[in-house]
């Protein structure tokens, strides 16, 4: 059973990463799943059922938009130049890698020889066209003073500064006139089997985030239930890609390159969510290895490479007042990229298939370890911008 979550903030929301105390600290740019995960605690869940869920992350969306992901690491843009087209590297770069002599880099330039950079623009979404939408979270400064219980005044000397995220943003039109709206955030939650009073008990949840008590928080959610992605999705994807790595292997070769036979299938693991990876059981670590791969799904592959960055992950456990572990994670928008020369199979498909849907790593509850196999941003080269009416 999956869930489709579209949430509308009716007041400023906060989600902060650190504890409380720290001035003028920033919320996350989205509703983490452990915020929709803890709020439905609140609520008088069915504690076996309840464990079993994945309440993943919403990300924000403008209106029209049918969703909304991280962007992938292997995003690159020429530099200074935030209305360019951006440009999917990863096909090209690890067919370069496989070239000889190894000392060769892959390092694409602007018009002036500088570097191009990984954008970090947060999140994007397609439009019908393939033309490419980024999204991000405007947020504002609130200075709340606290109040001396005792007296019912304001405390003398602690007033406090959060980050917010904006109820209203702004979005940019063609004519460079601004069109505002609700923020809104799009995200899903599953549940392994059918369960209808899901749907009721996150449309009753009207408070998410930090600071409710401040007046912060106010939401409403609309839960839609949408089909399950299947193994014949996943393997269209694969596919896709897999020839995408063909032709541009034949086209290193006909400029005069090393011969790279493409056998098999070539898939990627695009992380959504930062995820907690471990080897062996307890090991922190930042890669997804092939043997963890096999592990998981049964897939014997070669990890090729891999675009991945780090984060601490912190945060703050509202019903014990206490902050929950901070621990090293692999950022969302990490690639991984496997190679399968054997071919993959339909049980290797539909294992691909339940590891979208089951996630990977520790927390997964709270949305940590979100994954897509070849998300749609890998199967094209290039996306312009998108142009708004």
């Amino acid at each position: 059973m999956l869930l489709e979550l579209t949430i509308t903030a009716e007041g400023p929301l906060a989600f902060p990463e650190r504890r409380f105390g720290e001035q003028f600290r920033a919320s996350l740019g989205y509703v983490p799943g452990g915020a929709i995960y803890g709020a439905l605690g609140f609520h008088t869940f069915d504690a076996a059922r309840f464990r079993a869920l994945r309440c993943h992350n919403a990300y924000p969306i403008a209106p029209g938009d049918p969703w909304s992901r991280p962007l992938p690491l292997s995003a690159l843009q020429p530099k200074g130049t935030e209305d360019a087209p951006i440009y999917d590297s990863l096909v090209q770069r690890v067919c370069w890698e496989r070239q000889e002599p190894a000392g060769l880099i892959y390092t694409p330039t602007d018009a002036e020889g500088r570097a191009w950079e990984v954008v970090k623009h947060g999140f994007y979404t397609l439009g019908s066209d393939d033309k490419l939408g980024t999204r991000t979270v405007a947020q504002r400064v609130l200075t709340r003073v606290a109040i001396d219980r005792r007296r019912g005044t304001a405390a003398q000397g602690l007033l406090y500064s959060p980050l917010v995220l904006n109820e209203v943003q702004q979005l940019k039109l063609k004519d460079k006139t601004t069109l505002p709206y609700p923020a809104t955030f799009r995200g899903t939650v599953f549940f392994p089997d059918a369960y209808p009073d899901l749907g009721a008990s996150l449309q009753q949840l009207d408070t998410l985030g930090a600071r409710q008590t401040s007046g912060l928080g106010a939401v409403n959610i609309v839960a839609a239930e949408v089909a399950v992605e299947n193994a014949a999705e996943v393997e269209r994807r694969v596919k896709l890609l897999t020839a995408r790595f063909v032709e541009q292997a034949k086209c290193y070769k006909a400029l005069g390159g090393a011969k790279w036979m493409v056998k098999g299938h070539i898939f990627t693991v695009n992380l959504l969510a930062d995820t907690f990876l471990h080897e062996q059981g307890w090991l922190p670590t930042q890669e997804l290895s092939a043997a963890t791969l096999a592990e998981l799904t049964g897939i014997q592959a070669t990890l090729l490479r891999a675009f991945t960055d780090t984060a601490v992950v912190g945060g703050w456990h509202a019903m014990w007042r206490q902050p929950k572990p901070t621990a090293l994670a692999t950022k969302m928008g990490s690639v991984f990229v496997f190679h399968a020369e054997d071919g993959l199979s339909q049980a290797h498909f539909a294992a691909l298939a339940q590891l979208q849907r089951d996630g990977i790593g520790e927390r997964r509850a709270e949305g940590f370890g979100h994954v897509r196999i070849c998300d749609e941003f890998h199967l094209h080269e290039c996306y312009p911008r998108e142009e708004k009416a």
